[in-house]
């Protein structure tokens, strides 16, 4: 006869769920010291939930739970060819095709009608990345992998490139037996390609270094912010890129995650005009979209200053007439980088401008070439 759990990981294969396990709702106590110290050094992104205790035990986020199902689906997909130009930018595979966060909620409601149709009925509170618990520990308290030396979870057949998500359910389904806690073994390729050093050793992750996290702060980034992000619009792959457990990977098979070559490498000109309307369209309903149209655009102009390419002048030189200051000042900061032509511009636009951080910037720049 088979049983619950059975039944359960047959209907996520027939929903094409990529990989499922099973875990308790007793507390994460293992983390709860972690995370205090990740706190206290401001190792955190701010992005998640501040209070420890709802991260560590699912009975804070919901006192009926008895068991927790995971699920991963791997967003793996085969990558088109980059633009030879220099004026395009990069956005991670995390925000190619539909927001994540849309397909696994979709995908969990999918499976537990399923379960209530062929099962039993049974009450459930689904949960992705932006939920309080540490999904992460779920999935590998589940079975669905190991750690890697970045906390990405390594699944043995589909690797990192594995979007998570949980339930909580009010009936008890056995769980499931952890993985090896990781299988990088002497491998530290990840922690020495980290361009920001956010990898600060083995398990050891500073989100407030990760490109990633600096393509989605608000604020005024420092000029060794904005240099370290290099072409990146949104996100960053390259931990996982450079992970030899990656290298196999098969894949995906879920179609809301293929790209096109302008949405994986978008021309950083278009980015810069484009309308609400466009912004609408092309990326709200992507992950790359959340933080909304401006935060895009301050990292193309980022972007057009790192390539160091002269064809991107004259598109700099409309944006300083972008009545938002802060688009003022990175363009400013932009043109520094491309040499004599770049800063001729500056020095030309300096008499029209009003708004004391930019003129802040124009000087500090300026400066900089006296020094020289």
């Amino acid at each position: 006869m088979v049983n619950t759990k059975e039944k359960i990981i047959n209907i996520a294969e027939k929903l094409h769920i990529d990989c499922i396990g099973f875990a308790s709702v007793k507390p994460l106590e293992n983390l709860r010291e972690i995370l205090s110290q990740r706190q206290e050094k401001d190792y955190l992104s701010g992005f998640e939930e501040k209070d420890i205790e709802k991260r560590i035990n699912p009975l804070q986020v919901w006192e009926d739970a008895k068991s927790i199902i995971a699920i991963g689906i791997s967003y793996h997909q085969e990558e088109p060819k980059y633009p030879e130009q220099a004026l395009y930018g990069k956005i991670s595979k995390s925000a190619w095709g539909t927001d994540y966060h849309k397909v696994l909620i979709s995908k969990m409601e999918e499976l537990m009608e399923a379960i209530q149709k062929e099962i039993m009925p049974l009450e459930y509170r689904t949960f992705v990345d932006t939920g309080p618990l540490v999904d992460r520990e779920i999935a590998f308290q589940a079975g669905l992998g190991s750690y890697g030396k970045n906390g990405f979870i390594i699944n043995p057949q589909f690797g990192s490139w594995l979007f998570i998500g949980n339930i909580l359910v009010n009936i008890e389904i056995e769980e499931d037996s952890p993985l090896e806690k990781t299988h990088c073994g002497y491998c530290n390729l990840c922690i020495k390609n980290c361009p920001t050093k956010a990898i600060e050793g083995p398990f050891h992750f500073n989100a407030k270094k990760c490109i990633s996290y600096l393509t989605q702060k608000k604020g005024i980034l420092t000029d060794e912010e904005r240099k370290v992000m290099g072409q990146q619009v949104y996100g960053c792959d390259i931990c996982q890129q450079i992970c030899p457990q990656n290298r196999n990977a098969p894949y995906g098979k879920n179609n809301d995650f293929k790209t096109t070559s302008s949405l994986a490498f978008p021309h950083l000109k278009k980015i810069l005009k484009m309308s609400n309307q466009d912004f609408k369209t092309t990326y709200k309903s992507t992950a790359a979209g959340w933080r909304g149209k401006k935060i895009l655009q301050r990292n193309s102009i980022i972007a057009l200053g790192n390539s160091m390419d002269e064809k991107a002048i004259p598109i700099l030189e409309e944006q300083l007439k972008d009545p938002r200051w802060e688009i003022r000042l990175y363009t400013i900061w932009a043109l520094g980088q491309i040499g004599n032509k770049g800063r001729k511009r500056i020095k030309k636009w300096y008499p029209q401008e009003t708004h004391p951080e930019v003129i802040g910037e124009i000087l500090r720049i300026l400066e900089k070439d006296e020094e020289i």
